[in-house]
């Protein structure tokens, strides 16, 4: 591998924008959403907080060092390997026993996110951010609410006890990569900056909606799952209409 590639894959895992930048935000939203503050961490929630950050380094933010990868025009981070490293630390952080509930949550969110893979015909995350117009918008927004509906019922963030960095970790990752999706990838300088503090905003209000909701999540309350359900099932029109050529 080319050295300046593998520095800059370094720095996209360890920096931004996963790495420091996830710490960021997780303490964002652990904050804001009066999520448990611990740093007791056993090997599952390292695990967890790992796979975290990889995801994280994955989301299609301006200025990622993806950008500046070979191929020409950038590398190209795919949109399954980051969904799946989101529920291998889903699965290693989350407190058991898995409900039915929980599961369809889940399933709801992968679901909505792969979908947007019709937009671009690609599983490239930069290429989805940044294509098919207002309707892949609508699509990436859809998407987008479901995971962070499905997220909390799923990873269940304000549980105490092992696992509630790991937990707080996969949180944070899946709010950066969702609302990274909503970014174009292509802005510049100074809009970049203001983009990115914006994403940070929005982690900080989710924090406070997660923390207005932490009853209805912690009853894994019907009425979400259905909701998420509405979400998943308008993204998928609105991806199919945004792929028709």
């Amino acid at each position: 591998m080319d050295p300046l590639a593998l520095l800059l894959d370094i720095v996209a895992v360890a920096v931004y924008p996963g790495g420091l930048f996830l710490v960021v935000l997780a303490v964002m939203v652990q904050r804001s959403g009066g999520l448990p503050r611990t740093r007791d961490l056993d090997a599952r929630a390292i695990v967890a907080v790992i796979a975290a950050m990889l995801a994280a380094s994955m989301s299609p933010v301006p200025g990622s060092p993806a950008a500046s990868l070979p191929p020409a025009g950038g590398a190209t981070p795919n949109l399954v390997a980051a969904i799946l490293l989101l529920f291998v630390g889903a699965s290693l952080a989350a407190p058991e026993p898995w409900s039915v509930r929980r599961m369809v949550a889940g399933g709801l969110g992968g679901a909505s996110l792969v979908l947007l893979g019709l937009i671009a015909a690609s599983f490239s995350v930069a290429m989805i951010a940044g294509g098919a117009g207002g309707e892949g918008l609508t699509a990436r927004i859809l998407a987008a609410a479901t995971a962070l509906i499905a997220m909390p019922i799923v990873v269940q963030p304000y549980k105490r006890g092992a696992g509630a960095v790991g937990r707080v970790a996969v949180a944070s990752a899946t709010v950066e990569f969702v609302l990274a999706l909503l970014i174009p990838p292509s802005l510049q300088w100074p809009a970049t900056l203001i983009a990115v503090g914006a994403l940070a905003g929005g982690a900080g209000l989710y924090g406070l909606l997660l923390r207005a909701t932490r009853a209805l999540t912690r009853r894994e309350y019907p009425g979400l799952v259905a909701l998420a359900a509405a979400c998943c099932a308008a993204a998928a029109v609105a991806a199919v209409i945004a792929a028709r050529p």
